[in-house]
């Protein structure tokens, strides 16, 4: 990357915050990488929640709280700003930028595109292309609809979103030989297809009366719980994933099309894949780049019980099969290691 490291604000709304696993992993490596990077939140964030033990696991200190218009002489120390969510770099990043006179991006999610009650007009869209803004999408769904809301494609780049996987991708255990033991985490927003996941259980539970189901975060979901499924409380980062590698599949469902928040379904789906877990996901754009239908996992439709169900049994009578498609999951998983994207970010995103 030659010649002195640019120094690099990421300016977000809150940080740390339950759904930031992936900004604050592309954070950490960032600064492994020597880059020169700090935060500036515009409003205080949930300081209780850590992403895991030890100094990768502390949040970075954030440079400011305060006011808008206060911003200015700390943003212009730095040579870069970047920004996570379209919609925080059209109402804020936009106009300071131009005012420090600083080049930014902006990484724009699931959630600026598809759901409902968070994505950016497209009069927004227009601004951001037509003031300069770099736009990195992380799945070829994002890049494209980007595009199609007005932005430049030489301003778009397609780097993956970040997860901190070496650690995983050298410790994963063998793929799972039968399907026995389903595993959920049930995601902050609160929409995850949760009912439609306990439902498509009960039925296939009575093809497969093994079948066993564990919800991470689950804790009153049903009550009583009936016998085989566990609702456990909230779990660190780190007990999750040692209960994805115990796991035999991974579940992953969403409630509706356009009401689901595929970024919130990312770090899940890509550390079970490090892990070499079969996943099952919804038919989501950005959920079908991680989960290859076929290949590392399933597809189905949000909502679809039976469908849903019948791919828990399938995989139950093919024991095969799963073992095929966990086995697939480090390649799919490997390119949102932190430190590759990292690399590209720096490269691709920040050299202007």
């Amino acid at each position: 990357m030659g010649g002195p490291m640019r120094r690099i604000a990421y300016v977000l709304h809150q940080y740390p915050l339950a759904s930031d696993a992936s900004v604050h992993a592309e954070l950490v490596a960032l600064r492994e990488l020597g880059a020169d990077v700090a935060v500036v939140a515009l409003a205080p964030g949930d300081r209780r929640h850590r992403f895991g033990p030890g100094p990768a696991g502390v949040p970075l200190p954030n440079r400011w709280d305060g006011e808008p218009d206060h911003l200015l002489p700390t943003l212009a120390e730095f040579d870069h700003l970047h920004t996570h969510h379209a919609g925080v770099g059209a109402r804020a990043l936009t106009p300071l930028a131009a005012r420090v006179g600083r080049p930014w991006s902006v990484t724009c999610r699931g959630s600026d595109l598809f759901h409902a009650d968070t994505r950016v007009h497209p009069g927004a869209w227009r601004e951001l292309a037509s003031a300069g803004a770099t736009v990195v999408a992380g799945c070829r769904s994002h890049r494209d609809a980007v595009v199609g809301h007005g932005v430049d494609p030489a301003r778009v780049r397609l780097i993956p979103h970040a997860a901190r996987l070496a650690e995983l991708l050298a410790e994963a255990p063998p793929p799972p030989t039968a399907c026995r033991k389903l595993l959920a985490v049930r995601r902050p927003a609160g929409e995850d297809g949760l009912p439609t996941l306990v439902e498509a259980w009960r039925r296939a539970r009575v093809r497969v009366p093994a079948l066993e189901l564990e919800i991470i975060g689950g804790e009153g979901l049903v009550d009583p719980a009936p016998a085989g499924l566990r609702l456990s409380p909230d779990r660190a980062p780190a007990e999750t994933r040692r209960a994805i590698a115990a796991a035999d599949l991974v579940v992953a469902p969403a409630q509706g099309a356009r009401d689901a928040r595929p970024d919130e379904l990312t770090a899940l789906l890509i550390e079970a894949g490090a892990l070499r877990r079969p996943v099952i996901g919804p038919d989501l754009p950005g959920v079908s780049d991680l989960v290859l239908d076929g290949v590392n996992g399933f597809l189905v439709q949000p909502g679809d019980v039976d469908a849903l169900a019948d791919t828990l049994v399938r995989l139950a009578d093919r024991p095969g099969e799963l073992t095929r498609l966990g086995a697939a999951g480090p390649s799919s998983a490997a390119p949102h290691e932190a430190r590759l994207v990292a690399g590209r970010l720096l490269r691709e995103a920040f050299a202007a």
